[in-house]
């Protein structure tokens, strides 16, 4: 299969305080390239118009706040060769090497050597100027392989789905910024099915690639026709959110959104715009629960992500096998017309066009 995808990585040159951007060709997808190396924080961003990322500086504050929330073993490991389609150096390790040492809920206390140098990293103006770079630089090589070896026209490239993660590199003993590029899927559905089932995540506000490792098992066992898994808590039936997704749902009588507490998922990018198009457009939120025993007083519901911005659900896939079904909803509509005009406008531009 021909390599379609890039990465970029920032090193630091040997023998020296300088650092430099190493762009690379890959045929794996963003999901091996976080499992290739330990768990660290990430986002996943889009491009649009191609040159610029929607609430880039959203997706950079993130960065920083959830690497404060992380903490890291020295003796981290990572396969030698992330980026490559053979991981020749793994020396006997499972690939992402020793991730489980990077289990937030497992450490107290991190390396004073490992926080002095990820001190930088965890402001949020200096993750904002590194992914700057970092990703700019990934880009213009992008679109450049894209048309050379892809034997792509610029007319013709679509839209992109960047990947960042930072984590900690025991080998080289410094920081790891890396950047996936890969084409962003189109979806091909207006709407989408949805099935119930895994339990919700320990730790929602910080967004730790360990999350992509444990999540895997729910990935697997969800049919080929669904779109998303939504975590549940058994005993209460209340839904937090998908494995890559914020959840709401529209309650028929009051007329108002349901949606998790923030404090108890991760407010993805997408769910800050639904919530600043419903204040605009006067649609009340209610951060509460939504809970599977009142599903039949629901009008709809969807989903929010970088990718999908938002995707009505269609087909509800309960517990127990039964699946409710929802109908249009003009609200749902209009709050995902609303979203994507609002994204539009949002975007902050990195490359010029020239650089397509």
């Amino acid at each position: 299969m021909l390599p379609r995808n890039v990465l970029a990585i920032r090193r630091t040159i040997a023998g020296s305080t300088a650092v430099e951007i190493i762009t690379m060709l890959t045929s794996k997808s963003s999901k091996a390239i976080l499992l290739d190396y330990p768990s660290g924080a990430y986002t996943g961003m889009r491009t649009f118009n191609k040159i610029g990322i929607m609430d880039f500086t959203g997706h950079t504050n993130r960065l920083a706040d959830s690497l404060q929330q992380i903490k890291f073993h020295a003796l981290t490991s990572r396969v030698t060769t992330p980026g490559t389609d053979t991981d020749s150096h793994n020396n006997g390790h499972d690939r992402g090497g020793d991730h489980e040492n990077n289990d937030i809920n497992s450490l107290e206390k991190e390396d004073p050597t490992i926080t002095s140098a990820l001190a930088a990293f965890r402001t949020r103006e200096i993750m904002k100027l590194e992914t700057t770079n970092l990703v700019s630089e990934g880009l213009k090589f992008y679109y450049k392989q894209a048309k050379e070896y892809n034997s792509i026209d610029s007319a013709s490239i679509g839209e992109t789905k960047v990947t960042v993660l930072c984590t900690w590199d025991s080998g080289a003993k410094e920081p790891t910024l890396v950047a996936h590029f890969e084409p962003l899927i189109a979806l091909r559905t207006s709407r989408c099915q949805v099935e119930v089932h895994g339990a919700p995540r320990h730790q929602a506000s910080a967004k730790d690639s360990q999350w992509v490792r444990v999540r895997e098992a729910f990935e697997a066992a969800l049919n080929k026709d669904s779109n998303e898994a939504l975590l549940l808590d058994d005993k209460t039936q209340d839904v937090y959110e998908g494995l890559s997704s914020n959840f709401f749902a529209l309650d028929r009588q009051h007329h108002k959104l349901l949606t998790a507490p923030l404090g108890s998922v991760l407010q993805g990018t997408i769910m800050k715009v639904v919530l600043d198009v419903c204040k605009s457009e006067n649609i009340p939120v209610d951060f509460t629960f939504p809970n599977l025993k009142n599903v039949d007083d629901w009008e709809g519901a969807f989903i929010t992500s970088t990718s999908r911005l938002v995707l009505p659900i269609e087909k509800l896939v309960l517990p127990s096998g039964s699946v409710k079904q929802f109908g249009e909803s003009p609200t749902i509509d209009l709050i995902r017309n609303q979203v994507l005009n609002e994204c539009r406008k949002r975007v902050e531009k990195l490359i010029s066009e020239k650089d397509i």
